[in-house]
C-alpha cells in the first residue's frame, strides 16, 4: 500500500486545528485498512466480506493535560472537531507531568510494504477456499464437518506525525487460510485447525494446513488423559508464543508504573536459569512483520529483556521513562482510539546447549494445545490451570495422543525451573516468536 498524500495532509491539518484550539504539543495517528474474507461450509461460500475502513486520532497536551479524541470522517469540519474535543478534554483531566510530546526528527520514517499483490479473481479465491473444505473431507471419511474454513487478505497502513514535524508511515499486506476437521466415530468427535500465513496466496501452505488439522483430529478422538502426576512438558512453538503473551506484563513499564507487574522490583534480579536469555527484535530478519518505529516516531532497535537468566529491562515509552527517570526503548503502542501503552514486537530466545536428540530423552508431554489459557491464567501471580491436549512422549517419539488433562503451576517458577533449551530455534505460525524447544521440570497435570 503506497503512502496517501491526501491522508498526510490529513495529519497535518488536524495538527494545525490543535494547536489553534491552544494546544501546546499534540501528535496524531492514523490507521487505514482494507481486507477480504471468505469462508466455507457444506460446499458453498457461508461468508463474504469486503471492508474498509480510516481512522484518525489526536493527543494534545495543554498545561500538562492529555486529551484524546478521534474521528472517521476526514472531512475538515470532522476533524476541528476532534482536534476541539481533544484540547476540551485535555482541559477537564488531571495533569501528567510525565507524558510528553518532545521528539523532532528532520528525517521521515518510511517502512512501506515491498508485496505487490497478486491479481486473482474473486471466482479463483471462491474456488480455493472450497477446494480446502473438500479436500479436507475427501481425506477421511469420518470428518462430519469442517466448521473454520477461510481464506483472508488485508492491507494495512499507519501514519504518524507530531507537532515538532516528526513523521513515520509503515504499511504492511498479508494473505491467510485455514482450515478445520471434525472428526466423528460411533459417540466420539475431536476437532483440531490449523493456519497459513504468507504475503501471496502461492506463499499458502495448504497442504500443511489440511494434513495437521487431520491428524490431530484423527489422534485425538481415541485419546484419553495420562495419570495425574508431575511431567516433565515442552509447549509447541504456537502454544508457547500464547502462554509467554499471557504472562507479557513482566516486562511492561506501564505495568510497573500501575503496580500489575510483579517483576517491577527485579531488574538486574535473576528470574530465571542462567541459560535463558531473551530479546525483543523488531526488525528480526526472519520474521513476518518488522517494527521500524514505535508509536511516538521512535526508531526500534533490540532490547534485552532476560541475559543469563537475569532481568535486564522493561519496555517503556517516553512516559514511563520519564516517570522512571530513564530512556525509552522505542516500545510505546498507541492506536487512533486509545491512550499511550507499551507492546513490545518480534520475540527471539538464543538457543540453549542441548542438542534436539538429548532434550526430548525420558518421558514427557509435548502440548499442542490449550483451553482456557485467559480465564485460567493470572497474570499477576503467574498461577496458571489450563486443559489440555497433546502426546505422552519417550526419548522424542509419541507414545500415546492424549486429552482431558489439565496443566497447573506458576510461569514465574517455571522460568527458574527450566530443565534444558535446545539448540535450534523454531518459528511460531505468524512468524513473530522464536524460540528453541524448551524442556520445563515436572509441572502438575491432573488426568486420571
Amino acid at each position: 500500500m503506497s503512502m496517501n498524500k491526501e491522508l498526510k495532509n490529513n495529519l497535518e491539518q488536524i495538527i494545525d486545528l490543535a494547536k489553534a484550539q491552544g494546544a501546546d504539543a499534540s501528535d496524531a495517528i492514523l490507521n487505514t485498512g482494507s481486507s477480504f474474507s471468505i469462508s466455507a461450509q457444506n460446499n458453498e461460500i457461508d461468508k463474504y466480506k469486503i471492508s474498509g475502513s480510516s481512522v484518525i486520532g489526536i493527543r494534545v497536551i495543554k498545561d500538562n493535560k492529555i486529551g484524546l479524541s478521534y474521528t472517521e470522517s476526514m472531512d475538515e469540519d470532522s476533524l476541528k472537531l476532534a482536534a476541539k474535543n481533544a484540547v476540551e478534554n485535555a482541559m477537564s483531566s488531571d495533569v501528567n507531568k510525565f507524558e510528553t510530546i518532545t521528539l523532532k526528527s528532520d528525517k521521515d520514517l518510511i517502512d512501506e510494504s515491498k508485496t505487490i499483490r497478486e491479481d486473482i479473481p474473486t471466482k479463483d479465491k471462491i474456488d480455493f477456499c472450497l477446494k480446502l473444505e473438500s479436500e479436507v473431507k475427501a481425506r477421511d471419511s469420518r470428518v462430519q464437518a469442517v466448521p473454520y474454513n477461510g481464506l483472508s487478505e488485508a492491507e494495512s497502513a499507519t501514519y504518524y506525525l507530531n507537532s515538532l514535524g516528526t513523521f513515520g508511515y509503515d504499511s504492511e499486506a498479508y494473505t491467510s487460510c485455514y482450515t478445520s476437521a471434525l472428526i466423528h466415530e460411533g459417540n466420539k468427535n475431536s476437532m483440531h485447525y490449523h493456519g497459513s500465513m504468507g504475503r501471496q496466496m502461492s506463499d499458502l501452505n495448504v497442504e500443511e494446513c489440511i494434513a495437521e488439522s487431520l491428524e490431530h483430529a484423527s489422534n485425538w478422538l481415541d485419546a484419553d488423559p495420562v495419570e495425574t502426576g508431575k511431567y516433565d512438558l515442552f509447549f509447541t512453538p504456537d502454544v508457547f508464543t500464547s502462554v509467554f503473551h499471557c504472562f507479557g506484563n513482566i516486562f511492561s513499564a506501564k505495568a510497573a508504573w500501575d503496580k500489575t507487574n510483579p517483576f517491577r522490583d527485579k531488574i538486574g534480579q535473576r528470574v530465571a536459569i542462567d541459560e535463558f536469555t531473551i530479546i525483543d527484535v523488531p526488525n528480526y530478519q526472519e520474521a513476518f512483520f518488522k517494527h521500524k518505529f514505535d508509536s511516538e516516531g521512535v526508531n526500534r532497535s533490540d532490547l534485552t529483556l532476560i541475559e543469563n537468566g537475569v532481568m535486564k529491562n522493561l519496555y517503556h515509552n517516553s512516559a514511563t521513562a520519564n516517570y522512571f527517570k530513564t530512556q525509552t526503548t522505542g516500545h510505546a503502542s498507541r492506536g487512533p482510539k486509545s491512550g499511550l501503552g507499551v507492546s513490545g514486537t518480534n520475540g527471539l530466545i538464543m538457543p540453549g546447549k542441548t542438542s534436539d536428540s538429548t532434550i526430548t530423552n525420558g518421558e514427557y508431554l509435548e502440548v499442542h494445545a490449550v483451553q482456557g489459557l485467559h480465564s485460567g491464567a493470572s497474570a499477576i501471580s503467574g498461577e496458571f490451570s489450563l486443559g489440555a491436549s497433546g502426546y505422552l512422549c519417550r526419548d522424542g517419539k509419541r507414545l500415546r495422543a492424549v486429552k482431558g488433562i489439565t496443566v497447573a503451576g506458576n510461569y514465574h517458577h517455571m522460568l527458574m525451573n527450566i530443565k534444558a533449551i535446545g539448540d535450534k530455534i523454531y518459528a511460531d505460525g505468524d512468524k513473530g516468536f522464536f524460540a528453541p524447544r524448551i524442556r520445563f521440570d515436572q509441572l502438575s497435570v491432573a488426568g486420571k
